[in-house]
Protein backbone atom coordinates (compact mmCIF):
# COMPACT_ATOMS: atom_id res chain seq x y z
CA UNK A 1 0.00 0.00 0.00
CA UNK A 2 1.69 3.49 -0.53
CA UNK A 3 1.13 5.10 2.62
CA UNK A 4 0.83 8.76 1.11
CA UNK A 5 -2.13 8.25 -1.41
CA UNK A 6 -4.17 4.83 -0.01
CA UNK A 7 -3.72 3.19 -3.11
CA UNK A 8 -3.32 -0.65 -2.74
CA UNK A 9 -0.14 -1.16 -5.12
CA UNK A 10 -0.38 -5.57 -4.77
CA UNK A 11 -2.00 -7.96 -2.98
CA UNK A 12 -1.59 -12.13 -2.28
CA UNK A 13 -4.78 -13.58 -1.25
CA UNK A 14 -3.09 -17.30 -1.11
CA UNK A 15 -0.35 -19.51 -2.27
CA UNK A 16 -0.64 -20.90 -5.37
CA UNK A 17 -1.82 -20.69 -8.79
CA UNK A 18 -5.50 -18.95 -8.59
CA UNK A 19 -7.55 -21.10 -10.23
CA UNK A 20 -11.47 -19.91 -9.65
CA UNK A 21 -12.77 -16.11 -9.48
CA UNK A 22 -14.22 -15.33 -5.89
CA UNK A 23 -12.22 -17.73 -4.28
CA UNK A 24 -10.53 -16.77 -0.60
CA UNK A 25 -8.67 -14.13 0.17
CA UNK A 26 -6.89 -14.19 2.80
CA UNK A 27 -5.76 -10.82 2.77
CA UNK A 28 -8.97 -9.21 2.69
CA UNK A 29 -11.40 -11.75 4.33
CA UNK A 30 -9.66 -13.58 6.85
CA UNK A 31 -9.21 -12.90 10.36
CA UNK A 32 -6.31 -14.02 11.98
CA UNK A 33 -4.73 -13.46 15.49
CA UNK A 34 -2.27 -10.21 15.14
CA UNK A 35 -0.14 -11.16 17.92
CA UNK A 36 2.16 -8.59 19.27
CA UNK A 37 1.83 -6.32 16.14
CA UNK A 38 -0.77 -5.08 18.25
CA UNK A 39 1.40 -4.42 20.91
CA UNK A 40 2.68 -0.86 19.29
CA UNK A 41 -1.29 -0.11 18.49
CA UNK A 42 -2.96 -0.78 21.19
CA UNK A 43 -0.43 0.17 24.12
CA UNK A 44 2.68 2.10 22.74
CA UNK A 45 0.81 4.32 20.13
CA UNK A 46 -1.99 5.90 23.01
CA UNK A 47 0.60 5.97 25.80
CA UNK A 48 3.12 7.97 23.65
CA UNK A 49 -0.07 10.01 22.05
CA UNK A 50 -1.62 10.95 25.05
CA UNK A 51 -0.40 9.80 28.60
CA UNK A 52 3.26 11.49 28.13
CA UNK A 53 5.24 8.32 27.35
CA UNK A 54 8.50 9.03 25.32
CA UNK A 55 10.69 6.38 23.82
CA UNK A 56 12.91 6.60 26.95
CA UNK A 57 10.06 6.28 29.47
CA UNK A 58 11.44 3.08 31.53
CA UNK A 59 9.33 0.48 32.27
CA UNK A 60 10.20 -3.22 34.36
CA UNK A 61 10.15 -6.23 32.90
CA UNK A 62 9.64 -8.63 35.62
CA UNK A 63 7.06 -11.54 36.47
CA UNK A 64 3.77 -9.99 36.07
CA UNK A 65 0.11 -11.15 36.15
CA UNK A 66 -3.21 -10.17 34.56
CA UNK A 67 -5.86 -8.89 36.89
CA UNK A 68 -7.59 -12.49 37.00
CA UNK A 69 -4.23 -13.70 38.19
CA UNK A 70 -3.10 -15.37 35.19
CA UNK A 71 0.55 -15.14 34.88
CA UNK A 72 1.84 -12.82 31.78
CA UNK A 73 4.67 -15.02 30.23
CA UNK A 74 7.43 -13.52 27.88
CA UNK A 75 8.59 -14.99 24.61
CA UNK A 76 11.62 -15.81 25.25
CA UNK A 77 10.93 -16.84 29.24
CA UNK A 78 13.62 -14.67 30.89
CA UNK A 79 12.93 -11.07 32.21
CA UNK A 80 15.49 -8.28 31.74
CA UNK A 81 14.31 -5.34 34.40
CA UNK A 82 14.51 -2.01 33.84
CA UNK A 83 14.24 -1.22 30.20
CA UNK A 84 13.12 1.86 28.04
CA UNK A 85 9.99 1.60 25.59
CA UNK A 86 12.24 1.60 22.70
CA UNK A 87 14.00 -1.23 23.73
CA UNK A 88 10.78 -2.96 25.19
CA UNK A 89 9.29 -2.45 21.21
CA UNK A 90 12.79 -3.48 19.69
CA UNK A 91 12.69 -7.10 21.50
CA UNK A 92 8.67 -7.23 22.51
CA UNK A 93 8.40 -7.58 25.51
CA UNK A 94 5.40 -8.72 26.53
CA UNK A 95 5.07 -7.92 30.49
CA UNK A 96 6.26 -4.72 29.24
CA UNK A 97 3.03 -4.20 26.73
CA UNK A 98 0.76 -5.51 29.36
CA UNK A 99 1.68 -3.24 32.06
CA UNK A 100 1.34 0.27 29.80
CA UNK A 101 -1.70 -1.18 28.63
CA UNK A 102 -2.71 -1.54 32.38
CA UNK A 103 -1.44 2.19 32.44
CA UNK A 104 -2.96 3.69 30.37
CA UNK A 105 -6.24 1.97 30.71
CA UNK A 106 -7.70 -1.10 27.93
CA UNK A 107 -10.58 1.00 26.90
CA UNK A 108 -7.81 3.95 25.61
CA UNK A 109 -5.92 0.95 23.62
CA UNK A 110 -9.49 0.05 22.23
CA UNK A 111 -10.27 3.26 21.23
CA UNK A 112 -6.73 4.18 19.45
CA UNK A 113 -7.08 0.76 17.72
CA UNK A 114 -10.78 1.55 16.23
CA UNK A 115 -9.17 4.73 14.97
CA UNK A 116 -6.50 2.82 13.03
CA UNK A 117 -8.92 1.17 11.10
CA UNK A 118 -9.33 -1.87 13.20
CA UNK A 119 -13.17 -2.65 12.23
CA UNK A 120 -12.97 -6.47 13.28
CA UNK A 121 -12.99 -5.94 17.42
CA UNK A 122 -15.75 -6.74 19.93
CA UNK A 123 -17.38 -4.27 22.22
CA UNK A 124 -19.50 -6.21 24.11
CA UNK A 125 -21.16 -9.13 22.51
CA UNK A 126 -23.39 -11.80 24.21
CA UNK A 127 -22.79 -14.80 22.73
CA UNK A 128 -25.04 -18.09 22.20
CA UNK A 129 -24.71 -19.84 25.19
CA UNK A 130 -25.09 -16.37 27.49
CA UNK A 131 -21.83 -15.61 27.75
CA UNK A 132 -20.60 -12.01 27.05
CA UNK A 133 -17.45 -11.72 25.20
CA UNK A 134 -15.28 -8.09 25.06
CA UNK A 135 -12.03 -7.03 23.33
CA UNK A 136 -11.65 -4.67 26.02
CA UNK A 137 -9.07 -6.50 28.42
CA UNK A 138 -5.12 -6.56 29.24
CA UNK A 139 -4.54 -9.30 26.55
CA UNK A 140 -5.58 -6.69 23.88
CA UNK A 141 -2.08 -5.08 24.41
CA UNK A 142 -0.85 -8.57 22.87
CA UNK A 143 -3.48 -9.00 20.57
CA UNK A 144 -5.28 -11.46 22.36
CA UNK A 145 -8.49 -10.65 20.87
CA UNK A 146 -12.04 -12.18 20.19
CA UNK A 147 -12.00 -12.22 16.05
CA UNK A 148 -8.95 -11.41 14.86
CA UNK A 149 -7.98 -8.89 12.39
CA UNK A 150 -8.05 -8.91 8.28
CA UNK A 151 -4.26 -8.31 6.40
CA UNK A 152 -5.93 -5.43 4.76
CA UNK A 153 -6.51 -3.33 8.09
CA UNK A 154 -3.12 -4.45 9.70
CA UNK A 155 -1.49 -2.62 6.55
CA UNK A 156 -3.35 0.32 6.86
CA UNK A 157 -2.90 0.50 10.10
CA UNK A 158 0.75 0.77 10.22
CA UNK A 159 0.95 3.03 7.21
CA UNK A 160 -1.24 5.66 8.90
CA UNK A 161 2.43 5.72 11.02
CA UNK A 162 4.37 5.85 8.27
CA UNK A 163 1.99 8.74 7.12
CA UNK A 164 2.89 10.91 9.93
CA UNK A 165 -0.79 9.58 11.78
CA UNK A 166 -3.05 10.16 9.29
CA UNK A 167 -4.73 7.33 8.82
CA UNK A 168 -6.09 6.89 4.52
CA UNK A 169 -9.13 4.26 3.91
CA UNK A 170 -7.31 1.48 1.44
CA UNK A 171 -8.27 2.23 -2.21
CA UNK A 172 -7.87 -0.24 -4.81
CA UNK A 173 -9.41 1.75 -7.93
CA UNK A 174 -9.17 5.38 -8.51
CA UNK A 175 -12.12 6.19 -10.97
CA UNK A 176 -14.93 4.17 -12.63
CA UNK A 177 -16.49 5.81 -15.99
CA UNK A 178 -18.54 5.17 -18.35
CA UNK A 179 -18.38 5.11 -22.29
CA UNK A 180 -20.13 8.74 -22.25
CA UNK A 181 -17.39 9.81 -19.85
CA UNK A 182 -19.22 9.99 -16.78
CA UNK A 183 -17.72 9.31 -13.61
CA UNK A 184 -19.43 6.49 -11.96
CA UNK A 185 -17.23 5.81 -9.27
CA UNK A 186 -14.50 8.09 -7.77
CA UNK A 187 -11.27 7.47 -5.28
CA UNK A 188 -9.49 10.21 -6.14
CA UNK A 189 -9.45 12.48 -3.11
CA UNK A 190 -8.39 10.13 -0.26
CA UNK A 191 -10.80 9.08 2.69
CA UNK A 192 -8.70 10.33 5.96
CA UNK A 193 -8.38 11.43 9.40
CA UNK A 194 -5.82 11.83 12.12
CA UNK A 195 -5.07 8.99 14.70
CA UNK A 196 -1.70 10.14 15.85
CA UNK A 197 0.04 14.00 16.41
CA UNK A 198 2.79 13.93 14.03
CA UNK A 199 5.58 13.73 16.76
CA UNK A 200 4.17 10.23 17.82
CA UNK A 201 4.40 8.78 14.58
CA UNK A 202 8.23 9.88 14.57
CA UNK A 203 9.10 8.26 17.73
CA UNK A 204 6.86 4.70 16.85
CA UNK A 205 8.68 4.91 13.50
CA UNK A 206 12.62 5.25 15.01
CA UNK A 207 11.37 2.61 18.10
CA UNK A 208 10.11 0.38 14.95
CA UNK A 209 13.64 0.84 12.92
CA UNK A 210 15.40 -0.61 16.03
CA UNK A 211 13.01 -3.65 15.40
CA UNK A 212 14.76 -4.14 12.13
CA UNK A 213 18.39 -2.96 13.17
CA UNK A 214 18.74 -4.92 16.14
CA UNK A 215 15.21 -6.32 17.24
CA UNK A 216 13.30 -9.34 16.39
CA UNK A 217 12.79 -8.42 12.65
CA UNK A 218 16.67 -8.24 11.42
CA UNK A 219 15.85 -10.23 8.73
CA UNK A 220 13.71 -7.73 7.28
CA UNK A 221 16.44 -5.58 6.58
CA UNK A 222 16.43 -4.04 3.28
CA UNK A 223 19.24 -3.14 0.44
CA UNK A 224 19.84 0.76 0.95
CA UNK A 225 16.29 1.51 2.73
CA UNK A 226 15.30 2.23 5.90
CA UNK A 227 12.02 -0.07 7.43
CA UNK A 228 10.71 0.35 10.58
CA UNK A 229 8.08 -2.88 11.62
CA UNK A 230 6.56 -5.30 14.11
CA UNK A 231 6.70 -8.55 14.11
CA UNK A 232 4.03 -10.88 15.52
CA UNK A 233 4.12 -14.11 16.94
CA UNK A 234 0.50 -16.13 18.22
CA UNK A 235 1.39 -18.42 21.62
CA UNK A 236 1.32 -21.79 19.07
CA UNK A 237 3.03 -20.43 16.19
CA UNK A 238 -0.42 -20.59 14.44
CA UNK A 239 0.20 -16.98 13.53
CA UNK A 240 3.24 -15.20 12.41
CA UNK A 241 3.19 -11.67 11.10
CA UNK A 242 5.77 -8.95 9.90
CA UNK A 243 4.25 -5.35 9.22
CA UNK A 244 6.29 -2.70 8.42
CA UNK A 245 7.44 0.04 6.13
CA UNK A 246 9.73 2.32 3.95
CA UNK A 247 9.50 6.29 2.98
CA UNK A 248 7.67 4.84 -0.15
CA UNK A 249 5.23 1.79 1.14
CA UNK A 250 3.52 -0.34 3.72
CA UNK A 251 3.60 -4.10 3.35
CA UNK A 252 1.90 -6.89 5.63
CA UNK A 253 3.15 -10.80 5.13
CA UNK A 254 0.75 -13.34 7.22
CA UNK A 255 1.74 -16.92 7.20
CA UNK A 256 0.07 -19.64 8.64
CA UNK A 257 -2.59 -22.59 7.64
CA UNK A 258 -6.43 -22.23 7.31
CA UNK A 259 -7.18 -24.77 9.89
CA UNK A 260 -5.07 -23.25 12.67
CA UNK A 261 -2.18 -25.65 12.42
CA UNK A 262 0.83 -25.00 14.20
CA UNK A 263 3.42 -23.58 12.17
CA UNK A 264 6.32 -25.93 11.76
CA UNK A 265 10.42 -24.67 12.98
CA UNK A 266 11.61 -24.79 9.17
CA UNK A 267 8.27 -22.35 8.77
CA UNK A 268 8.65 -19.87 10.90
CA UNK A 269 10.85 -17.13 8.82
CA UNK A 270 8.97 -17.75 6.03
CA UNK A 271 7.37 -14.13 6.35
CA UNK A 272 10.50 -12.55 6.95
CA UNK A 273 11.79 -13.62 4.11
CA UNK A 274 8.58 -13.20 1.70
CA UNK A 275 8.49 -10.02 3.16
CA UNK A 276 12.15 -8.52 2.16
CA UNK A 277 11.90 -10.58 -1.34
CA UNK A 278 8.92 -9.11 -2.11
CA UNK A 279 10.14 -4.90 -0.72
CA UNK A 280 13.53 -5.21 -1.81
CA UNK A 281 12.05 -6.09 -5.52
CA UNK A 282 9.48 -3.39 -5.67
CA UNK A 283 11.93 -0.59 -4.63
Amino acid sequence: MDQNTGYVKAIVGGRGKKNVNLSLNRATDSTRQPGSTFKVLSAYAPAIDTMGYTLSTTIVDEPYRYANGRAVNNWNSGYRGTVTVKKAIADSMNVCAVKTITAITPQLGYDYLCNFGITTLVDNRVEKDGSVTSDIHQPLALGGITDGVTNLEMTAAYATIANLGTYTQPAFYSQVIDENGRVLLDRTTPTTHTVLKESTAVLLTEAMESVVTSGTGTACQLDNMPVAGKTGTTEAYNDLWFVGYTPYYTCAVWSGYDNNEKLPDYARNFHKNLWKKVMNRIH
